[in-house]
């Protein structure tokens, strides 16, 4: 029976050995041919396709991965396809290089290629035992190998069940194939650069590819480091890596790197005595994460950010595909904007003033950037990051609270009250200075559908049905294409405070008064304001103008009642930071290829988008809240450093906000609830440290948050002031007030701007059509200055009531005051 196999054996490899005949110049003119049967026919058909086949390898760049870097160089993530890194020869250690070439290919430096020895002595093992021995060289698995990588890079399936034929004539078609490549490599190649190409190219067990990822992940090391055992162990993986890898299979790992370190004591590679210690040495390992996704990164939400913004970033690439086949297989060196330290601070914060599974439901979000560049130094929230999603999604999730959604994130949060400042620069663009008094509505009365009420001391009850003092305004008190589509809107103040019916916009600014910014919305124009927010970056967490969701745009976004991410936030106030200078969000710095070529990032330019007085004008404001007096006097920062910032709170203070800067840092500070899941009254509360008396507001938990962020970042960075503001800005000039009687009141606001100046409409009975200018006071051809109070008489037909004076009143707007 032994006899029989054996025989058979013979006749099936002799098709083999006419084919290998080529190479050795032993066939000529097919005389050998007739000596086999079908065997003959099969190495005919075999020395016919070795001719045709061609002799060049295609040299296809390897799938390497991509390293993205913090800014200091630390290690982000690995993204890949495969978990790879290409090294020169001179980066990987002797030892290593001496062990693959003894336990594959011990007469490597001898042959051109094809090791005719080998194959005959290969041939005859076969064919004569039950024993199977391979007579492939190195350069033979070199060219598989680079075959196989082609043929997966391109999918072509086909071609890679054809590279793994071990049989019949596809079998010695393939061997032929390697064969004549191989010789062609060694005419083209160096053996240093054959042998260098194989270590990178090898697949070493556990999803590791080339031998530096196998040396960092398998102990912690490059490739330039291993020791003998270490790399004698690497070198045995490489034939069978699914029975032989240390981390699945380490007692086998080890035998196989015992007969390795054999073959290099047989050949005189290692000294006796390094040969005993390295056998005896028990198996070490050091396993590293590859950090090849954002899931086993240190900083997972900005590895997510960053990801989708370079996914979208025409720098990899025209279309996503391409991009992120350049990620994931180009070897890229990406180094980003992210200060780590900053990062773990803020993971840190975050934690400690929202702790996990806190009975309230509250979670926290910050974003941090840099006035003048854009550049994003953190992110980060208080949740654990997890593709299963906890139940309350404030353990663990996936999505990232601090950016938008088009980038990966959530859809937002209502903004409240850190709208207020877009309102500010509106108003000082268009001439009202920073000393100026706003009269703003006393508490109109009014029924449940808008009706006056006869006794103007009844309680007024809103559509909502909540009992409070009113600020009422009207359609025609706003831009036609800005403007409120119902019978008017209730205003309210925190606490259902009122104020002075004169207030200055320094103490409406510190104190956050909401009836003072909706009467100044109706001076300054809601459309102006919306238009400010644009420029200087605020969009709603969908890409979209601030304020555009649903029909129109209802002036219920100047107290913002839509929703913004804290990123968009923080780099929107850092344009006030930076003397008007808007600089869009950029969390990438640079981008290296493989050759170490730099890619250009197309990224738009920072713009100045507001006058370095405006900005000025405006952090002079921004101020009185940071101060002992303002709403966030909890951030005060105690280096004296100064800062402008503003309180934000809405919808039963589910957001509070703190949003602040300094020339150095803009911060965004997010405490609130993730899908309004909390359905109790957030009032007199304990979160970890802190106790809230009263109500939650952006003043008792956002703004102390903010200033240790703040205080931490700016720890060792000199003080430094904002630019003053000219005495036109603080002071505002004397204009000449035109005649607007009989405009409409869009019109006859527009022709008031266009003069420097801003007033209040005042709905007064009149015979003349609703909604025309009846008179100003001061009075046309009068002389006042831009920021005192203008009052514009408007008709509002027979039935309305008297003329009311201005002051202040409370209401049902988004966004409390206060806050």
């Amino acid at each position: 029976m032994r006899t029989a196999t054996t025989l058979a054996k013979v006749t099936s490899l002799l098709g083999a050995f006419l084919a290998i005949s080529v190479l050795m110049g032993l066939i000529g003119a097919g005389l050998l041919l007739p000596l086999v049967g079908s065997a003959g026919s099969a190495a005919r058909e075999g020395v016919g396709m070795f001719e045709e086949l061609p002799g060049d390898l295609e040299s296809n760049p390897l799938a390497q991965q991509s390293r993205i870097e913090a800014a200091n160089g630390d290690l982000i993530a690995t993204p890949a396809q495969e978990n790879r890194i290409i090294v020169e020869l001179d980066q990987i250690a002797e030892v290593m290089q001496l062990a693959q070439v003894a336990i594959e290919d011990e007469r490597y430096y001898e042959h051109g290629g094809v090791d005719l020895q080998g194959l005959g002595r290969a041939f005859v093992t076969n064919a004569t035992t039950d024993d199977t021995q391979g007579g492939s060289t190195l350069t033979q698995q070199y060219v598989k190998l680079s075959l196989q990588e082609e043929a997966r890079q391109k999918g072509d399936s086909d071609a890679l069940v054809a590279l793994q034929a071990r049989s019949g004539i596809d079998g010695y078609v393939r061997k032929l194939r390697e064969m004549k490549y191989a010789v062609t490599l060694e005419d083209r190649l160096t053996k240093d650069e054959i042998l260098e190409g194989y270590l990178n190219l090898a697949y070493y067990g556990d999803r590791t590819y080339g031998v530096e990822a196998a040396a960092r992940h398998y102990f912690g090391v490059r490739a330039s480091e291993l020791n003998l055992p270490q790399a004698a162990l690497l070198a045995g993986v490489v034939r069978a890596p699914g029975v032989t890898d240390p981390v699945n299979n380490p007692e086998a790992a080890v035998a196989r790197r015992n007969v390795v370190l054999d073959r290099m004591y047989d050949n005189e590679m290692i000294s006796e005595k390094a040969y005993r210690e390295a056998r005896e040495s028990e198996l070490e390992l050091n396993l590293r994460d590859s950090q090849r996704s954002c899931l086993n990164s240190a900083h997972p939400y900005f590895c997510d950010y960053v990801t989708e913004w370079l996914l979208q970033s025409d720098a990899l690439g025209a279309t996503r595909d391409e991009r992120e086949a350049k990620l994931t297989t180009g070897g890229l060196t990406i180094t980003t904007t992210l200060d780590p330290e900053l990062s773990q601070l803020v993971r840190e914060t975050t934690r400690e003033f929202t702790p996990q599974e806190n009975e309230y439901l509250l979670g926290s979000a910050v974003a941090m950037v840099e006035p003048g560049t854009g550049k994003v130094l953190a992110i980060g929230q208080s949740s654990d990051y997890a593709l299963q999603e906890s139940e309350d999604r404030l353990t663990a999730t996936s999505v990232n609270w601090s950016v938008d959604g088009r980038y990966g994130g959530s859809s937002g949060f209502h903004i409240g009250s850190i709208a207020k400042a877009f309102s500010i620069i509106a108003a000082l663009e268009r001439g009202t200075p920073v000393e100026t008094n706003l009269a703003i509505r006393e508490p109109e009365t009014v029924d449940s559908t808008g009706a006056w009420l006869e006794n103007p001391d009844d309680p007024v009850t809103s559509p909502e049905g909540s009992t409070h003092p009113a600020g009422i305004f009207f359609p025609e008190d706003f831009e036609s294409e800005c403007t409120i589509g119902t019978d008017y809107w209730s205003v309210r103040n925190a606490e259902d405070a009122n104020h002075d019916p004169l207030i200055s916009l320094r103490r409406a600014t510190a104190a956050s008064v909401n009836t003072a910014f909706a009467t100044m919305a109706t001076q300054v124009g809601t459309c102006n304001i919306r238009d400010t927010m644009s420029k200087m970056g605020l969009t709603s967490a969908d890409g979209d103008a601030f304020g555009a969701g649903g029909a129109g745009v209802p002036p219920t976004f100047v107290l913002g009642s839509d929703n913004a991410s804290p990123l968009t936030v923080a780099n929107s106030y850092a344009t006030i930071a930076s003397g008007g200078l808007y600089c869009p969000p950029v969390p990438v710095e640079q981008i290296v290829d493989s050759n170490g070529e730099e890619i250009p990032i197309p990224v738009q330019e920072c713009e100045q988008v507001i006058d370095e007085d405006v900005a000025a004008g405006a952090a002079e404001l921004m101020q009185e809240v940071v101060s002992l007096n303002g709403s966030g006097f909890r951030a005060v920062l105690d280096s004296g450093q100064p800062a402008g910032g503003k309180t934000g709170t809405a919808d039963e203070s589910k957001h509070t906000w703190f949003a602040g800067y300094t020339p150095q840092v803009s911060t965004a500070v997010w405490i609130g609830s993730p899908g309004e899941k909390y359905d109790g009254n957030l009032r007199d509360i304990r979160l970890g440290d802190y106790n809230v008396e009263g109500q939650l507001y952006g003043s008792k938990l956002a703004a102390p948050m903010w200033k240790v962020l703040m205080e931490d970042a700016l720890q060792g960075v000199d003080v430094q002031q904002f630019d003053e503001p000219s005495q036109t800005m603080l002071e505002g000039e004397q204009r000449t007030v035109p005649d607007v009687s009989g405009l409409q009141v869009d019109e006859a606001q527009d022709e008031l701007a266009d003069a420097g100046l801003a007033g209040t409409a005042i709905r007064v009975a009149s015979g003349s059509p609703e909604g025309t200018v009846l008179y100003t006071s001061p009075g046309a051809g009068s002389r006042t200055r831009s920021g005192d109070p203008l009052e514009i008489f408007v008709s509002g037909g027979q039935n309305a009531p008297p003329p009311s004076s201005l002051g202040e009143g409370g209401g049902t707007g988004a966004g409390n005051g206060n806050g």
